[in-house]
């Protein structure tokens, strides 16, 4: 290799350590403003630049050969014109200290390519998939820097310059390489800021412990609950210093009993002090963190507050033990049988019980008489074939306390209560129970219709997003352990907010319903989830279903939705559209989770939209997109 392109060589490793550095730095400027942030990335890639042209390698025209041009167009294609003009400055000044014949052209130089990569964000931001406008301004600044040597050749300013078709093949690769690192950098910095806005801001108490019990991460809930106003103020405590040590002991040994035997505790209940002086009971579910290598280096829990549930159980406890106690302590039926079995004494009520019986129901008459009646009438529901075991057991058991519930032939409960007195009589206490018993059906009821309450979307009476996760979960890995596809459908209303301002709230939420009703109708096999992601967001996940099938499904979606000709007058075709991105998993994809699943979707969809909306479009990798249907992607 000759010293010009050793030179150069040197500079392609000077743009990749000043990248490499601001992508690995720029975390310190995460709280800042995006202005500051900006200057600083233009700051970075203005030093690059200096080290660039400070391995340059000269020609006999006095000109310097390096890649300063792919960090100052990234400069202002990525920061805008803030970074650009930091940039640009602090590149100016360095070629103008070094002086010589052609210090004015390597500034024109150096503006020119801040230029070029800003005016290739703005023609393309938006309109072409991210890596097309990588690759165009790595063409750009290609084509920059030999436009610019031939124009001063022909012009006869430097009719000694000759084009470097190594420098110009080394600035376009450089460009297009960190482009690409950056681009790539940010995506997934966005994916770990959603992340950490779910765990900070969900209600829930979330945090994360090492393995002494120190607190590593804690969410904005657990921050608040324990006084403190910042997280970095929370952090490296452990639970000695926020509870009393009993309690701190407690908690201490039952996190070291989950690093030894790597048992999850699972809602484990607890009741705490209030802030006002009433009882709050909290539910903690905590699981072992561990290493590649299996090791245990922490714990990650989350803490609920149940009190509402709790007191809304012992309501319910309470009102049916009330319930109880005065229907089975009132004299609805009262009857005492004498040491021998003879019925001496019953009240009315006791009589009017069973209906069928009455007349063999009065004093003198023996409990097995009376019961031979019953038998006889049908008064009582027995088991056929045990009819003589039964009348027995009851015969014997009057001198013991015994508690039944009986089912008479018009469907009504009684509940009986056998209680021996001290000189060898028995109680008999008939109550009843039937509408307890149609209660206790109404409550089984209650309860399976807040179960659908807590899994459905109240707004389209879909899935709604925590029963989604579920089901995707419990599907993918279905799917994987059947080697089956499993395709998902993530779905957003193509301008919603511009209809939420022109229509109002109201109307909008009828679009949602609308788009329920349509998914619904387009999913509609027994195993297929349609759910309302969030927002305008709708997902659906097709069990044993491939690319191809999940196509037909979410362009049919798309479609009936489009001939709804809702208007939409800040819409692209002038009715609501939709917008449908398709991740499928397939025994190919063995190694990837309900998350990636879900980010392949999104990825699909983000292509859908900036192909123009109302599309499907499957996920590719590297943005490979397939068509689909009559408005392809």
């Amino acid at each position: 290799m000759t010293s010009q392109g050793q030179f150069l060589v040197a500079n392609f490793a000077v743009v990749a350590l000043f990248i490499s550095s601001w992508v690995h730095s720029e975390f310190l400027f995460a709280n800042r403003p995006r202005w500051l942030r900006n200057a600083a990335f233009g700051a970075v890639m203005g030093l690059g630049a200096i080290a660039s042209m400070a391995l340059a390698v000269p020609t006999t025209a006095g000109m310097l050969v390096d890649l300063r041009a792919s960090l100052l167009a990234l400069a202002s294609f990525f920061g805008g014109p803030i970074a650009g003009l930091v940039a640009v400055v602090i590149a100016i000044g360095y070629r103008l200290v070094l002086g010589g014949l052609t210090a004015w052209a390597g500034a024109v130089g150096i503006i020119t390519a801040a230029l070029a990569g800003w005016m290739v964000s703005r023609m393309t931001r938006g309109r072409v998939p991210a890596l097309w406008s990588a690759g165009l301004l790595a063409l750009t600044v290609a084509c920059v820097s030999p436009a610019l040597t031939m124009a001063l050749h022909v012009f006869g300013v430097f009719p000694g310059i000759q084009p470097s078709g190594l420098a110009f093949g080394l600035n376009a690769a450089a460009t297009a390489l960190s482009a690409f690192f950056i681009m790539r950098h940010r995506v997934l910095e966005r994916e770990r800021n959603l992340l950490r806005a779910a765990f900070m801001q969900s209600p829930d108490f979330q945090y994360v412990k090492n393995l002494q019990g120190r607190f590593a991460a804690a969410n904005a809930s657990v921050v608040a609950y324990n006084g403190f106003a910042r997280e970095r103020d929370m952090l490296g405590k452990t639970d000695f210093d926020l509870t009393d040590s009993a309690r701190a002991a407690t908690l201490m040994e039952a996190e070291q009993q989950l690093f030894r035997t790597g048992r999850p505790i699972t809602d484990d209940e607890e009741k705490l002090p209030g802030e006002h002086g009433e009882d709050a009971w909290f539910s903690t579910s905590k699981v072992a963190l561990y290493d590649d290598d299996g090791e245990p280096i922490g714990l990650a829990g989350v803490t609920r507050n149940i009190t509402a549930r709790k007191r809304l159980e012992g309501d319910v406890i309470d009102s049916r033990n009330q319930l109880n106690y005065v229907l089975s302590e009132m004299s609805d039926g009262i009857a005492m049988f004498n040491a021998q079995g003879t019925l001496v004494y019953r009240n009315s009520q006791y009589s009017s019980l069973f209906p069928l019986t009455t007349d063999v129901r009065r004093p003198g008459q023996h409990i097995r008489t009376i019961l031979e009646a019953v038998l006889a009438t049908g008064e009582q529901l027995v088991p056929a074939g045990s009819e003589h075991e039964w009348l027995e057991s009851i015969v014997s058991s009057l001198d013991r306390e015994s508690e039944e519930e009986v089912k008479l032939y018009d469907g009504r409960w009684l509940h009986l209560r056998t209680r021996p007195t001290a000189d060898g009589q028995a109680l008999v206490v008939v109550s009843d129970v039937t509408k307890i018993r149609q209660a206790e059906v109404a409550l089984k009821a209650m309860t399976e219709q807040l179960r659908l309450l807590a899994t459905t979307d109240g707004l389209t009476s879909l899935t709604n997003r925590r029963a989604f996760d579920m089901a995707l979960d419990s599907e993918l890995a279905r799917a994987r352990r059947e080697g089956r596809p499993l395709s998902l459908l993530l779905a957003d209303v193509d301008r919603f907010k511009a209809y939420n301002d022109i229509y109002g709230h109201l109307m909008g939420d009828e679009v949602l319903k609308s788009v329920g009703i349509c998914l619904r109708q387009a999913v509609q096999r027994p195993g297929d989830t349609a759910a309302r992601y969030g927002g305008e967001e709708f997902v659906a996940i097709l069990p044993e279903t491939d690319e191809d099938g999940a196509f037909f499904i979410a362009d049919a979606f798309r479609q009936s939705l489009y001939a709804m000709g809702i208007p939409h007058r800040g819409g692209d075709k002038g009715v609501v559209t939709v917008s449908v991105g398709i991740a499928t998993f397939t025994e190919r994809d063995e190694g990837i989770n309900a998350i990636e699943l879900v980010r392949r979707a999104d990825e699909a969809l983000y292509n859908a939209k900036g192909a123009g909306r109302d599309r499907v479009t499957g996920w590719r990798p590297r943005y490979d997109v397939r068509p689909v249907g009559g408005m392809r992607a």
